[in-house]
C-alpha cells in the first residue's frame, strides 16, 4: 500500500515538475536535478565576484537564512544556558560539528530540528535540516576560490518515499537560492585592485630615484610643495622620508628656504644595496659623527640622532647631550665634513698638532703641562686638551678640570 502511495505520488510530483518546468524561468546559476522514488538531489552553482572570507561569512550567518534560503522562515539556535535572553543568542552559539538548531517553516507544520554536521572554514559547510515531520534535507555548500572571484556549489539531498519535495518547487525558487545570496555579498572589482596594486608598486619604485638620498630628500620636499601629498608616504627610503618631512616643517615656519629641484638622472641609479651601503658610512670615525649629531641636536636639529641606525653612537650621544645641559661636559667642536677618512686614524693622527710634542720641545714637563692645560679648561680653553695625542694625559686633564669646577 505505501510502495503504490509512494508511486502515485511520483508520478504528481514529476506532473507538476514539468510543468514547473515550462514556466518562464530566469536564473544565473548553474543547476541540476535528480529524482527517483525514494531519493532525491538538486544541485545550484553560482560564481561569485567576491573574496572566499566574503562569501564563507554570508554562507555561514544562520540568522539571515530566511532572507534568501527558501523555505525557511526563521533559525534559531539551540544554546544550553539558564538565561532566556541567551537561549536564542548566535553570540552564545558554538559554531561547530554537532550543534543544535530550531527551524521554523512556512507552514502549519511545528519547528524542525536542524544539526551542523561539518564546518571547514573558507571549504564547506554540511548541515541537516528537517523542515518538517516528512521531509529532511541534507545540505551541502563548498566554496572554491579563483582569479575572478569564489564559486559556491549547493547540494539538497534527500531520502525516503517523501523525497520528491525536495524538488518540488525547485524551478520557481529553489534554483534561485544562491541568486538570493547574491544581494547579501558585495562585490568587488578584482581587476581593479591589481591595477591599484601596479599602481602602488610603481609608485613605491619613486624611492630609487636618485642614489643621493639628500637629492631624494629635496625631490620630495618639492613634489610636496607642489602640492602632491601623497609622495612622501609612498616613499620606502626612511632615511629621506624623515629629512623631507623635517625640512617641510623648517620651510613652512620660515626657518629655511626650499631647495632647488633636482634634475632626474643627476646621480646615476646604481644598486641599491651598494648605495644603502654608501649612505650608511659617512666619512667620518665615530667620535667626529658624536660631535657633529649632538652639535646639531643642540642647535635644534634633531633629525641627524634620530636616524642614527647604530644604537651605541646614538646612545652615547644622548649621553653627552645630557651631560653637555647638566653643565658637567664641554661641547664638542663640530668636525669639518671630508676632513679626514673614516678608519684612517694614523693619517688623522697626523693631521693633529702634536701638542704634547711640542711642550716637550718647549721643555715643559708632564706635571707642568697638566697644570697649565687645567687652568685654561677650566676657564673654557678646551681646543688644545681636545688636540693632545696622548689619552693617559687628556683624561687626567679633563678629570682634573671637572673636579676643579665642581670645587667652585
Amino acid at each position: 500500500m505505501v510502495l503504490i502511495i509512494s508511486m502515485i505520488a511520483f508520478f504528481v510530483v514529476t506532473f507538476l515538475f514539468v510543468l514547473d518546468t515550462a514556466k518562464d524561468q530566469s536564473t544565473t546559476s548553474e543547476v541540476s536535478t535528480y529524482l527517483s522514488p525514494f531519493e532525491s538531489e538538486t544541485f545550484v552553482r553560482h560564481n561569485y565576484s567576491a573574496s572566499i572570507d566574503t562569501v564563507w561569512q554570508a554562507v555561514s550567518n544562520l540568522s539571515s537564512y530566511n532572507y534568501w534560503f527558501p523555505g525557511i522562515l526563521r533559525i534559531l539556535p539551540i544554546v544550553n544556558t539558564d538565561r532566556y535572553v541567551h537561549k536564542y543568542s548566535f553570540d552564545q552559539y558554538n559554531f561547530a560539528p554537532g550543534s543544535l538548531l530550531s527551524i521554523k517553516n512556512k507552514g502549519l507544520f511545528p519547528p524542525g530540528k536542524g544539526m551542523i554536521a561539518s564546518a571547514v572554514p573558507n571549504k564547506k559547510l554540511e548541515m541537516v535540516l528537517q523542515f518538517n515531520p516528512l521531509h529532511k534535507e541534507f545540505v551541502t555548500f563548498d566554496l572554491e576560490s579563483h582569479s575572478e572571484g569564489t564559486t559556491l556549489s549547493l547540494t539538497r539531498k534527500s531520502y525516503g518515499p517523501f523525497s520528491f519535495l525536495s524538488v518540488w518547487g525547485f524551478d520557481s525558487k529553489k534554483s534561485k537560492t544562491l541568486d538570493n545570496l547574491g544581494y547579501h555579498i558585495p562585490e568587488v572589482d578584482l581587476s581593479t585592485s591589481k591595477e591599484d596594486d601596479k599602481a602602488t608598486v610603481s609608485v613605491d619604485s619613486s624611492s630609487n630615484l636618485f642614489e643621493d638620498r639628500n637629492l631624494m630628500a629635496a625631490y620630495l620636499v618639492n613634489k610636496t610643495l607642489d602640492g602632491d601629498a601623497d609622495i612622501i608616504k609612498s616613499t620606502s627610503d626612511v632615511y629621506s622620508r624623515g629629512k623631507a618631512k623635517a625640512l617641510i616643517m623648517k620651510i613652512n615656519k620660515g626657518t629655511a628656504e626650499r631647495p632647488p629641484m633636482p634634475e632626474q638622472g643627476s646621480a646615476p641609479q646604481g644598486d641599491s644595496s651598494t648605495s644603502t651601503n654608501t649612505q650608511s658610512v659617512p666619512p667620518l670615525s665615530k667620535d667626529d659623527i658624536i660631535a657633529s649629531v649632538v652639535n646639531k641636536a643642540l642647535d635644534g636639529d634633531d633629525g641627524p640622532l634620530n636616524e642614527l641606525t647604530d644604537k651605541v653612537l646614538r646612545a652615547k650621544s644622548k649621553s653627552l647631550i645630557m651631560k653637555i645641559n647638566k653643565g658637567t661636559a664641554e661641547r664638542p667642536p663640530m668636525p669639518e665634513q671630508g676632513s679626514a677618512p673614516q678608519g684612517d686614524d694614523e693619517e688623522k693622527s697626523k693631521a693633529k698638532l702634536p701638542i704634547d710634542k711640542e711642550s716637550i720641545e718647549k721643555g715643559e714637563s708632564e706635571d707642568d703641562l697638566i697644570n697649565r692645560l687645567v687652568a685654561d679648561g677650566a676657564d673654557g680653553k678646551m681646543d688644545e686638551i681636545n688636540n693632545l695625542e696622548n689619552k693617559v694625559i687628556r683624561g687626567k686633564i679633563k678629570a682634573a678640570i671637572v673636579k676643579a669646577k665642581r670645587s667652585k
